[in-house]
């Protein structure tokens, strides 16, 4: 659907010429080979008043001669020991902040920004089939990023980066402690949160705000009373915006940075409490995934991700996953890679576990009156559980990584015994429950193995009804939410209490719903 704004261009209204007045760029601009300096708008709220009244806001148009396209939001009221090239810098006012897209557009409002509610518009576009591939051209990011290495420019610091000054701490807390963080093993240096997602960010302004996003929350979660949540919602916004700019150009829509941006929406759902809506983000990755075609990240880490976000949303949640097992593979062979290969470190749990996970969940669906399991429904079970149980053990990255996915192996049992209603025996239970803690316990401490525990301490935290393990548990999640930065181990913890202290039968999928909220995920 073609939209058009309500004046003429800039370009056109300078020229005395007609305008077509269509979004995001004029038709009548393109067609006599001149750039369209975009379209003006009115101060609105509080910035409408005093020096600003009656003026028409800026818009910034793309500059050249930067190995980043300058299709960025800029701001030139910079600290004296910031210096900038003047090939970088934008004209404005002191104090002006300007706003682009990939090709240059309007700025909005910073009080429309902060008030915007990303998730139903998003869902909007995401769900609706007449939405969201639309397709209007519009010029796009060409510049290539390196799999592998972070972008040269680096080697300039942060200061000399096109980036907007709002972010650039919160780019530095993301690079320094949020990106570790991610991985199991926060000293890993193959970590594609640096190498690989934060090149594209500097390039693409939707990842770059998601990337603050998430780092606000993270800093604020870990520093509580340090910074207002409102930065949260002021960044997120400005990602979901330019988001939905995106989808609208297709050659957009097929770049990697947009794949990457709602990975990184996702994480940030997760980070911000755990209960989100996120069928609405694993419908529209499937479909980028889909347009993008045979074309895959770099080893298929974003594919590989959400897939596993998705069916680990999906093990607590009615829905079937969107994605399946075959997600998963490598991009040259197809073939499922395996024992514990993934493509780089951030999944706690080895691919075998999670292939006993996808089975779960599949047979579980499949059922026609999952409340009754049928005799047959029950020796797959069994089966399964035997599956689990004889799997290999996983030393080959030492010990803490041994305690890690024996956690998560005991953890998987005992998640099928508590969602296909298994006749409890107290031993067996007993036995699982102190297996996941002994290996809780032996992860090294405030470290990314510790922090990916919080699955399978949440699912033997439902079976604990000894006062002590209470307080040791609560006590463990605690120091992991410090650690690791992530709401979700707040609300996990928020369940287990109520569990704790109402002592009554649970269903597991009504027990993670999130009255409204969405559902929970567990990562």
């Amino acid at each position: 659907m073609v939209q058009y704004f309500g004046r003429a261009c800039r370009t056109c209204r300078r020229r005395g010429r007609g305008c077509d007045r269509r979004l995001p760029f004029c038709q009548t601009c393109e067609k006599k080979g001149l750039t369209c300096e975009g379209y003006p708008i009115r101060w609105s709220g509080i910035a409408s008043r005093g020096k600003f009244a009656n003026k028409d806001a800026p818009i910034l148009s793309p500059s050249v001669g930067s190995t980043f396209r300058a299709e960025t939001k800029r701001r030139t009221s910079r600290p004296q020991s910031e210096s900038v090239p003047d090939t970088l810098q934008g004209v404005s006012q002191p104090g002006e902040e300007l706003e682009a897209s990939y090709g240059g557009g309007v700025l909005l409002d910073e009080d429309s920004i902060a008030s915007f509610v990303p998730s139903d518009d998003l869902t909007d576009i995401w769900l609706n089939p007449n939405a969201g591939f639309q397709f209007v051209e519009i010029p796009s990011c060409e510049s290539r990023v390196e799999d592998s290495l972070l972008s040269p420019s680096f080697q300039y610091g942060l200061n000399n980066l096109p980036v907007p000054d709002e972010v650039k701490f919160f780019l530095r807390y993301y690079i320094t402690d949020v990106a570790p963080k991610l991985c199991v093993d926060n000293l890993c240096t193959d970590n594609p949160y640096t190498q690989y997602i934060l090149p594209l960010a500097i390039e693409v302004r939707s990842l770059l705000y998601a990337c603050a996003a998430l780092a606000v929350c993270q800093y604020t979660i870990r520093y509580p009373g340090l910074l207002a949540g409102n930065e949260f919602w002021k960044f997120k916004g400005k990602a979901m915006k330019r988001l939905q700019e995106d989808l609208y150009s297709e050659s957009r829509a097929k770049h990697p940075a947009t794949l990457a941006t709602v990975m990184m929406l996702c994480l940030c759902e997760i980070c911000h409490g755990g209960y989100s809506d996120f069928e609405a983000h694993f419908r529209g990755s499937k479909r980028l995934t889909e347009l993008r075609g045979p074309d895959r990240t770099p080893n298929g880490f974003v594919e590989q991700y959400l897939a596993w976000l998705d069916i680990m949303a999906a093990a607590s949640h009615p829905r079937l996953p969107i994605f399946d097992i075959s997600d998963i593979s490598l991009p040259s062979t197809g073939q499922t890679k395996e024992l514990s290969q993934w493509s780089f470190d951030v999944f706690p749990c080895p691919l075998d576990q999670f292939e006993c996970i996808f089975q779960i969940i599949s047979l579980y669906k499949s059922q026609p009156d999952p409340a009754n399991p049928s005799p047959e429904i029950l020796s797959q079970v069994a089966s399964i559980k035997a599956t689990i149980l004889t799997r290999p053990i996983h030393s080959e990255r030492g010990m803490p990584w041994l305690h890690l996915t024996e956690a998560y192996r005991f953890g998987i049992t005992l998640y099928l015994l508590r969602l296909f209603c298994c006749t409890p025996d107290e031993d067996e239970i007993g036995w699982l429950v102190s297996s996941v803690i002994y290996h809780a316990k032996n992860t090294p401490p405030a470290s990314g193995w510790s922090d990916q525990l919080l699955w399978p301490l949440f699912h033997a935290g439902l079976e604990v009804r000894d006062s002590r393990r209470q307080a040791w548990l609560s006590e463990k999640m605690g120091c992991m939410r410090i650690s690791g930065g992530f709401g979700n181990v707040d609300s996990a913890l928020g369940i287990l209490r109520r569990v704790w202290s109402e002592n009554e039968p649970i269903n597991y999928l009504k027990l993670m719903a999130g009255n409204g909220t969405g559902s929970m995920l567990l990562i």
